[in-house]
């Protein structure tokens, strides 16, 4: 399987596990090495992909064991598979 170039990103779990692990939007855009104003487009859902350097990071910085904690889809379901069932 291919590796994907973006993967689409839930922001707001991506808020609340930042906000559970105590940093601030400029700390944990410190940590994944980007700009603060990209962590907080993509908490607020204008940014929903990110490059899965940047996933990785975001999954480091925040210490996110399961990966699905942070994806905007954990369950691999598509809009076309859901619409068909």
């Amino acid at each position: 399987m291919a590796t994907p170039t973006t993967i689409e990103i839930n922001g707001y779990a991506l808020r609340e596990l930042r906000k559970r692990s105590g940093l601030g939007v400029a700390e944990l855009a410190a940590q994944v090495k980007v700009q603060r104003p990209y962590i907080a487009k993509i908490e607020l859902g204008h940014s929903r992909r990110v490059s899965p350097k940047v996933f990785n990071a975001l999954l480091t910085a925040l210490v996110v064991e399961d990966r699905r904690a942070l994806l905007a889809n954990p369950h691999g379901v598509t809009d076309l598979e859901r619409a068909a069932s």
